[in-house]
């Protein structure tokens, strides 16, 4: 039987999209465009969803921490500001509390159980400058890196009264932190030096146990939620994944990209979110660990710092420096 030109239209058609949804990463950010955007007066530079997903913080650069209403994403509005954190580099949220690298402010623990009425609950000074916090599962122990100073290891189990334990020293700048399923590996993202591996599972004692040197100034970093997986996005290297398996360490593999500053993964993770600065957000289908595919790009307004994505999968926030609040929506 013969198939005319639109019967053959139409089964090419309906072959795509079958093989589109067969496409773990389509299945998880697909077709993503630009729905809003919400100025800022300072650099936007960390951005995160609160626990309600109705609103987002937002680190505005000599302006605050801004809590952003969501509740129309096409016309998202700040409804609070807390002046008082004004470098505010990554926000990590945990339940009702958010921990702030706020540069040279330190880390700074903060109150989110009501979005429209923020309370700093406490601030522990670094000598350096705090890009970046990660924290136990258990919520004790937080690990903040502190620029030259390497990583602040600190005691917030009493929010209000957090404890420095130790530091782990830097052999070049530490701009990022990461840790395995069970809060007992930590890896660092050294930018010059590689990324570190080091045991914390004696949070006052840790012991270097590694390295990786992917290509470029590691940035940010995140672990896959299997733990076999821990990827990074290097500034002037691109995304580069690295097998976390001890008989399989030397696996690794890296995707070029302009700048590569922070990641997200979907929660399948077979995708993934890279902001590449200048670039803007790409996503990247990292169903194969080994091969990883650029799915997407969506350029934005200036240089895509940070990003963080809704429960439901369907929007991303991004960190759009200068610009303030990108809104993106998947279909």
């Amino acid at each position: 039987m013969k198939l005319s030109r639109v019967h053959f239209s139409i089964f090419y058609l309906v072959w795509l999209l079958m093989l589109s949804s067969l496409n773990p990463a389509y299945a998880a950010f697909r077709s993503g465009a630009i729905i809003a955007n919400l100025p800022t007066q300072g650099s936007a530079n960390a951005v995160a969803v609160l626990p309600d997903q109705r609103h987002v913080l937002v680190g505005s650069a000599q302006e605050g921490l801004l809590v952003v209403d969501l509740r129309s994403a096409e016309n998202p509005s700040v409804v609070n500001t807390l002046s008082a954190l004004q470098q505010v580099e990554s926000i990590l949220i945990r339940g009702k509390l958010a921990l702030i690298a706020n540069g040279a402010g330190g880390l700074a623990l903060v109150d989110v159980s009501q979005p429209t009425a923020l309370k700093l609950l406490a601030r522990l000074d670094t000598s350096s400058y705090a890009f970046d916090v990660a924290v136990t599962p258990d919520g004790r122990t937080a690990f903040v890196a502190d620029n030259t100073n390497g990583v602040v290891v600190v005691d917030v189990s009493q929010p209000t009264k957090p404890r420095q334990l130790a530091v782990i020293p830097s052999s070049a700048a530490s701009a990022g932190v990461a840790l395995n399923g069970n809060g007992q590996t930590l890896y660092i993202a050294d930018q010059a030096d590689g990324i570190q591996i080091v045991d914390v599972s004696r949070p006052q004692a840790p012991v270097h146990q590694g390295h990786f040197n992917p290509a470029g100034h590691p940035q940010r970093l995140v672990v896959s939620k299997d733990g076999r997986w821990l990827l990074a996005a290097n500034n002037e290297g691109g995304l580069s994944m690295h097998a976390l398996q001890v008989s399989a360490r030397h696996q690794s593999t890296q995707l070029p990209l302009r700048n590569a500053f922070a990641v997200q993964l979907s929660q399948d993770g077979q995708g993934a979110l890279v902001a590449d600065l200048f670039s803007g957000v790409v996503i990247v289908d990292i169903s194969n660990p080994l091969n990883p595919q650029v799915v997407q790009r969506i350029k934005t307004q200036r240089a895509a710092q940070g990003l963080a994505v809704s429960q439901d999968q369907r929007t991303a926030y991004i960190a759009d420096t200068q610009a303030g609040l990108t809104v993106i929506r998947f279909r």
